[in-house]
């Protein structure tokens, strides 16, 4: 983006302006605009002929009928469907509504988008990068449209917009490149209209070009003002803490990296043991060791501007005993095996004591039995809960040959609460219907007892499982996304029968890769999972109520299709790293105003 000023779109809104359809340009032109979307829209099929059945469209820029102005059929208007799952190029006239070219991407941040024709062949640029060349027009004419919003019944865009220009001339990606991120003077060779939707208040939109094509703005679109965070968070540093790289807590580590790093946040990270999740690289400090001098000296030479110290309340009591002056954050992912433990641990006052006396705040996830249980007993101590992030551009499904047979997955440490046991009565009792049916089991085996993987594997037997079961130890995180994404293609699911999580990163890794999970209803997964919308919950220890849910979920093919759709469609759109980002920043800044405070 360019401006600090910009206008947001609700889903109702749009700009009319004098002139709405550039006839006059014709086959040869560029459409280009900066965008952040905060809905999706549907994706349709490419094709250059016919209706294509626009329902569900964000139109950013509309694509008005060619037959609007004079009745020239064989005119179709052009306009850019724009929603936080991708990118349409739509042509409209009399008997013609296509998606010439159909981008699918995650688009959570400010976007430039430029749609390039060059003798009516439709070409999309995402930031400046060619991504997409479309198909060929079939109409005599295409040209751009100068309407803005949307448009009924097929869809009006929800997010913010500006620096809408159109041109008469195919920019090339150099052009692209170099003037996206400048404003223009509006005298440039080609520019057919140019509006920078910084005005700020007001319906009237101005056109900058020597056109002067202006619009005005209806139905209630609202003009905002970005507040500026690089200021401040290019100066800071934060080092985050846990035990060990392993499980939800590492991958939350490895997220907040990169959701942090875009906006000039400096990350690194302490492990007081070591953990098979160092082989995930990051390019960032990893400190791990256990010896206090080893700590202080970190801490000391790092100057970091807060310290997030994962459950550890020995370290956290040790920070601040170092003599560190900044701001210090207990985080807590979850508590024990079931929901009362949360409650039993803080209500420790060998723990509470500790969490008051030595923690500026309180972090957590957006869990509800976490929530109620740090509200109850820190009432005065400030607090934050927020979702954690997903980089979904960097983890997401795979395209894969389709197994012959269904694939039932798990992932999980074997302990009492992940809850190993119902994973296997309920393969068990699948099997006896379908023994096709393949169990793959994801675990970090360096961690455990010895008598609990003895019991695991006197199960195993009991069950008569070998034959059907695989175990994958120790697999990269990024290897992840393939397994998830073959187990979704081959008609199976992930199972999740954990007693309680807290976020639960294995269920949102299964749903963005179009894997549907079958789970318990374990707290913190309600944050992913809505029953048979983006997934399906079982009642804890109910092995016939599984059994009955996983033959639904992998025999009714529409609602598993509704489900695999939605589920990617609900992470991308609620666990952005960009919104992560800007909420952590947000509560450092609070601390540090409190700190001055004081």
């Amino acid at each position: 983006m360019i401006h600090n000023v910009f206008l947001t779109f609700h889903g109702n809104n749009l700009i009319a302006t004098q002139k709405q359809l550039f006839s006059h340009i014709k086959n040869t032109f560029t459409i280009e605009f900066w965008a952040k979307p905060s809905a999706h829209h549907s994706v349709l099929k490419e094709s250059n002929k016919g209706m294509t059945g626009a329902a569900n469209q964000r139109f950013a820029i509309t694509p008005v009928s060619g037959a609007y102005d004079n009745g020239n059929h064989p005119i179709a208007g052009v306009g850019v469907s724009v929603g936080m799952n991708g990118i349409s190029i739509i042509e409209h006239t009399t008997n013609h509504l296509s998606a010439t070219l159909v981008y699918e991407a995650s688009l959570y941040d400010w976007t430039h988008i430029a749609v390039v024709y060059y003798d009516k062949i439709p070409t999309l640029y995402v930031n400046g990068k060619l991504v997409k060349t479309g198909l060929v027009s079939t109409k005599e004419s295409v040209v751009p449209s100068a309407h803005f919003g949307g448009m009924y019944p097929h869809g009006y865009y929800m997010g913010s917009l500006q620096e809408i220009r159109i041109w008469s001339t195919a920019r090339t990606q150099k052009e692209i490149e170099e003037n996206m991120k400048k404003e223009l003077f509006g005298n440039e060779i080609g520019l057919a209209g140019y509006w920078k939707l910084n005005e700020g208040t007001g319906i009237d939109v101005l056109d900058s070009s020597i056109y002067q094509n202006n619009g005005k703005l209806n139905y209630g679109a609202t003009w905002n003002k970005r507040e500026s965070i690089s200021a401040t968070s290019s100066e800071l540093k934060i080092l985050f803490t846990y035990f060990l790289p392993s499980g939800g807590v590492e991958t939350l580590n490895r997220q907040r990296f990169y959701a942090l790093s875009k906006k000039n946040v400096k990350c690194d990270f302490l492990y007081t043991q070591k953990g098979i999740g160092l082989q995930n690289k990051i390019n960032t400090s990893i400190f791990v060791t256990n010896e206090d001098h080893e700590i202080k000296n970190i801490i000391e030479n790092g100057n970091y501007d807060a310290i997030v110290v994962c459950t550890d309340l020995i370290l956290l009591q040790k920070v601040k005993n170092f003599g560190y002056q900044g701001i210090l954050i207990y985080n807590n992912e979850g508590l024990g095996v079931d929901k009362e433990f949360a409650n039993d641990y803080l209500k420790d006052p060998s723990h509470s004591s500790i969490i008051s006396t030595y923690s500026d705040a309180i972090i957590y996830p957006k869990t509800t039995h976490l929530i109620e249980a740090f509200k109850n007993h820190f009432p005065s101590k400030k607090q934050f809960h927020f979702n954690n992030c997903f980089d979904t551009e960097e983890f997401h499904y795979r395209v894969h040959p389709k197994k012959d047979h269904p694939i039932i997955g798990w992932v999980g440490r074997l302990e009492k609460n992940k809850n190993w046991n119902d994973f296997l009565l309920i393969g068990a009792e699948l099997l006896k219907e379908n023994p096709n049916i393949q169990l793959w089991m994801f675990e970090d085996n360096t961690l455990g007892e010895a008598s609990e993987r003895m019991a695991f594997q006197q199960k195993i037997k009991e069950l008569n499982l070998n034959d059907n079961l695989t175990i994958y130890a120790n697999q990269p995180h990024s290897k992840m996304a393939d397994y998830y994404s073959i187990i979704g293609d081959s008609g199976g699911f992930l199972c999740s029968t954990s007693k309680v999580e807290s976020f639960g990163y294995a269920v949102l890794e299964a749903l963005v890769c179009k894997c549907p999970v079958l789970s318990t209803d374990s707290d913190g997964v309600r944050n992913f999972i809505k029953h048979n919308q983006t997934g399906k919950f079982y009642t804890l220890g109910n092995i016939r109520e599984a059994v009955q849910e996983a033959k639904e979920l992998m025999t009714n093919t529409l609602l598993r299709e509704t489900i695999r759709k939605n589920g990617v469609e609900h992470i991308v759109a609620n666990f952005s790293p960009e919104k992560y980002a800007e909420d952590f920043i947000n509560m450092i800044q609070i601390l540090k105003n409190q700190k001055r405070k004081k």
